[in-house]
């Protein structure tokens, strides 16, 4: 290293030092960490130029002008490490000018410093490493100290440079630091092509505060693992100086002129149709879903323990385009995609796993699952079906937005505050309204009950509506190739009041509507409590989830139109869409009225229904020699009923299935456990 350049950098980096670290000379903080961004705004461009060729060595220069800057005040040697964060992006471009992404690491960053963002798919926990080692001579008591610049490869110790004896290590007065390994996977917004397989790096992460999940912003110098030792080839990792999680996944820094865009398309009253348009619009049809997934990525206001997301269920027939939509919302910042024929706990929620690393050791490391890596966005599951042997896992992650993991040492609560945007398709091929939506998919009740909004995607024949989707399927063809027509059905873009809305419009109009924090008025407070008294009238056939999946849906459309207050209207549309999603899956006919239990498979009427055959059924028994009863018997009772030959088929198979009677014989049965 030049002395010229150092001291030049040290005699304005030891100012800096006292000026704006001086909060951690004076509480001696142990870990100082340097915003480069901070760096460049005072204009030490020479040090940051340094920097960008002579990592290693500028971080020396750093450590060594805050230890001068420390000495000054304490008159006494600090006792800490200097890193950084916030590499500016004049710093930190990949070949095409754009900032630097897991995909774009490759030989030619080697030794650089870089940083990146990326979601943690495995974690390992937290070990101790040698970073400073101290040796003493046992022979002439020499002492010297060795820096550790890869403490996970083999290291042996000096000879002593006096007698040539080997020195032992002094473990009292050497340093060690925590250190964990990380992989993390490219985020799927910051990829050049979403379609592309994921990619992945390892990060060898030093004072770790312990991370086991979420996305990140990783600062370090890419190093190279040659894991055999005979074969010249190398793996590339990134030897983590600074780890810093990413709270906020969508961009949240907006220019004036962005901000008056916002405001002013706020004050279109067409604002939520024109923005749920941009939602897969190569899909025609399905604005009542589309409008709902938009004020589920908006969100409700945070209150407490209180969850602010929406979950929603879309039930579809082949070929209505589900998958379309959740890979649209999964390319918002913060969402997750995940296509799951049969969900595992640790595909679903998170798991601990034995498994070799980087660094040569077997080891339990934690890997989060989609719940978890979708941690302040949205989970996107397509072809969902849940096993109950994971189901407390997902009710918990639903629910108290946590997911808790305890094996192999490692014992810990991952958040999972996400959203629930989840499609599958009917057991039977085609959506029956006249089939409870429980008979028809491969989802626990309990789990069905979490979501507040479910809605059926139907494929039903209707000449005019048919023409109008051939016609738009075609149209989205042509407009691939021809510009104007682009312009004509806004595929990629349209103009809206001299506003240009595309997707980083969209996204950005949602990280400006989630700050919103709008409070009730008496009158929208009133409006939702009215509509659940009338539901709740007579009969248990709503609740207390759907009230608060109403207010989640009022405050999220008055945060859409950029209020400060939850107005009539915005509770109005809550009712509207909770309504319409009601009417689909949980509208009785018989008794004209809403039953959430319809869902189950048992509407109220039904369960009157039951409960007479049940009585039936156990009075016959009790009343027989042998306590049983007859089909023939019990059909014959119902018609008095008026419950005919096959509704009472069926409601006796339905109380097999409860585990209520068993069948011993061909129509002959008796009550459980007699």
């Amino acid at each position: 290293m030049d002395d010229k350049i150092k001291s030049k950098l040290m005699s304005r980096l030891v100012p800096y030092f006292k000026e704006v670290h001086l909060d951690d000379i004076i509480s001696e903080t142990k870990r100082v960490v340097v915003d480069l961004k901070n760096v460049h705004d005072y204009g030490f461009f020479e040090f940051l130029d340094y920097l960008e060729e002579n990592p290693y060595s500028a971080l020396e220069i750093l450590n060594e002008a805050y230890a001068d800057a420390y000495f000054s005040y304490k008159l006494a040697d600090a006792d800490c490490t200097v890193t950084v964060k916030n590499l500016p992006e004049s710093l930190n471009r990949n070949s095409k000018g754009k900032p630097m992404t897991i995909e774009d690491i490759k030989g030619e960053n080697y030794g650089k410093l870089v940083e990146v963002e990326g979601i943690v798919v495995m974690a390992t926990k937290i070990k101790l490493a040698l970073k400073e080692a101290v040796y003493v001579c046992a022979s002439c008591g020499q002492k010297k100290k060795v820096t550790i610049e890869r403490p996970f490869e083999m290291h042996i110790g000096p000879q002593c440079p006096k007698c040539s004896q080997n020195m032992l290590l002094l473990d009292e007065e050497s340093k060690y630091v925590d250190y964990q390994e990380l992989k993390i996977q490219q985020p799927l917004d910051l990829m050049d092509d979403p379609e592309d397989p994921p990619k992945f790096i390892s990060v060898l992460l030093e004072y770790t505060p312990g991370i086991y999940c979420g996305r990140i912003k990783v600062t370090g110098i890419p190093i190279k693992n040659q894991k055999n030792k005979k074969i010249p080839l190398h793996d590339i990792l990134i030897g983590g100086y600074n780890c810093e999680p990413v709270t906020e996944k969508l961009d949240v820094s907006f220019t004036e002129n962005e901000i008056k865009k916002f405001e002013s398309l706020a004050k279109n009253k067409d604002v939520l149709n024109i923005l749920s348009g941009r939602i897969a619009p190569q899909i025609k049809g399905n604005e009542i879903i589309k409008q709902s997934i938009l004020l589920q990525q908006v969100r409700g206001v945070k209150k407490g323990k209180k969850r602010a997301d929406s979950h929603i269920l879309l039930i579809t027939d082949p070929g209505t385009g589900k998958s379309d939509i959740l890979r649209f919302i999964a390319g918002v910042p913060g969402c997750v995609y995940s296509s799951i024929s049969t969900a595992s706990g640790v595909g679903l929620t998170a798991g601990v796993v034995q498994e070799k690393t980087e660094i040569g050791d077997s080891t339990w490391v934690i890997k989060p699952g989609v719940l978890v890596k979708a941690n302040g966005g949205t989970a996107c599951l397509d072809e969902l079906t849940v096993e109950r042997s994971v189901l407390s896992y997902i009710l918990e992650a639903m629910e108290s937005q946590t997911i808790h993991v305890s094996k192999g040492g490692l014992n810990t609560k991952l958040p999972a505050g996400c959203s629930i945007l989840a499609a599958c398709n009917p057991k039977y091929g085609r959506y029956d309204k006249n089939i409870p939506v429980i008979e028809q998919i491969n989802i626990p009740a309990p789990l069905l009950s979490r979501f507040d909004l479910i809605f059926p995607i139907k494929d039903t024949p209707n000449r005019k509506r048919d023409s109008e989707i051939a016609n738009h399927i075609l149209d989205t063809h042509i407009a691939y190739m021809d510009e104007s027509k682009n312009k004509e059905i806004g595929l990629f873009y349209e103009i809206i009041d001299e506003i240009k809305i595309d997707f980083d419009f969209f996204c950005k109009y949602i990280a400006y509507a989630r700050q919103k924090t709008p409070k009730f008025t008496k009158e929208s407070k009133q409006v939702i409590h009215d509509f659940y008294l009338d539901l709740r009238k007579s009969s248990v056939q709503i609740t207390a989830r759907q009230l608060e999946a109403l207010v989640r849906l009022s405050e999220a459309h008055a945060k859409l139109k950029l209020k400060d207050r939850v107005e009539e209207e915005d509770a109005k549309f809550a009712i509207y869409l909770m309504t319409e999603s009601l009417k689909e899956v949980a509208y009785d006919s018989e008794t004209d009225s809403f039953d959430i239990d319809r869902l189950f498979g048992n509407s109220k009427v039904e369960r009157n229904e039951l409960n007479i055959v049940y009585d039936i059924i156990r009075l016959q028994c009790e009343n027989s020699e042998y306590n049983l009863a007859k089909k023939i018997s019990i059909i014959k009772r119902a018609l008095e009923y008026d419950i005919s030959d096959g509704k009472a088929v069926k409601l006796i198979d339905k109380l097999i299935g409860f585990g209520d009677i068993e069948e011993i014989s061909a129509g002959t049965y008796r009550m459980k456990g007699v």
